[in-house]
């Protein structure tokens, strides 16, 4: 990375931004990689009063903003739209950033998400639909994707698009073209994440290779100038992690979602000028949402 660049962001969430399950521990496509296991540790809010207490009893504690996620109906779409009068009140009440996972959604349901004041949208782009298929279930075709993405821009709300290194079955495959497909629009960051291990899924025990890492990541910079890259806080666990995030770093990313305490010392041994945020990596840095990090 060329001197006069080295500055990094790292985003910090926890009880800055915690995320909220809208469908609790439900979904319904069990993909190979997750079997909706994710869902379990985050908090569950499935009504729109539910979700209104917890927010505010979470804004009162100090967070800045929420992710809104939960599972996925069989057609790969997250019920946000259920929620838009809670999102209305959380905004008017707390004025947080509220940004959510939606999965695939339609121009209307992005136009109705616009007047409830949510600030982002987070959307996994997969670009071989083989993958779609045998690791989330899906029968969909990149033009699904497209239009999503279309459908998010054309509303107004920002979009940060995912890029998951080894989704099939710890392979590349098709990530590449998922960044192709990002570029039928303008995301306000673009968001490279990687396979995690997670305990009592098929994929337990796989992990993407850190070079695959530095493949996609390096593209991404390439295809993206003037447009954040960012390391999401999925990628790979253990000593893989610390790895990950220094093939991260070399390549050029703008910022690395909770980053190890390692990278963190490396980073500022090595005269990088760090900013902390407590916030998504999705959305972009300001002075609200920056935090002091000892």
């Amino acid at each position: 990375m060329p001197v006069q660049e080295k500055k990094i962001n790292f985003f910090i969430t926890s009880d800055h931004f915690p995320s909220i399950s809208i469908t609790g521990n439900e979904c319904s496509l069990m993909c190979q990689h997750c079997r909706g296991k994710l869902l379990e540790s985050l908090v569950h809010a499935t009504t729109c009063e539910e979700l209104v207490r917890k927010a505010l009893f979470m804004h009162k504690k100090g967070a800045k903003g929420i992710l809104l996620t939960g599972g996925c109906d069989e057609r790969g779409r997250v019920p946000i739209s259920d929620i838009i009068p809670a999102i209305k009140t959380i905004k008017d009440k707390t004025g947080m950033l509220l940004i959510a996972h939606t999965g695939f959604i339609s121009h209307e349901e992005t136009s109705a998400l616009r007047g409830s004041g949510l600030d982002g949208i987070g959307f996994d782009v997969i670009g071989d639909m083989k993958t779609a298929k045998e690791v989330y279930g899906l029968s969909v075709s990149e033009m699904d994707y497209v239009e999503s993405l279309r459908a998010i821009e054309r509303s107004g709300i920002i979009v940060f698009p995912h890029v998951c290194v080894g989704l099939h079955f710890g392979k590349l495959r098709g990530e590449i073209r998922a960044l192709e497909m990002i570029r039928e629009v303008k995301p306000a960051t673009v968001i490279i994440t990687g396979l995690m291990p997670i305990a009592g899924t098929p994929m337990a025990h796989i992990k993407p290779e850190p070079s695959d890492f530095e493949k996609v990541i390096s593209k991404a910079v390439e295809m993206f100038p003037g447009i954040p890259v960012v390391l999401g806080c999925a990628h790979s666990s253990g000593k893989d992690r610390e790895q990950i995030e220094m093939v991260a770093i070399k390549c050029g990313v703008s910022g690395i979602a909770a980053p190890t305490v390692h990278t963190r010392m490396l980073a500022k041994e090595n005269g990088y000028e760090i900013n902390y945020y407590g916030m998504c990596c999705g959305l972009v840095p300001g002075e609200m949402t920056r935090i002091d990090i000892v």
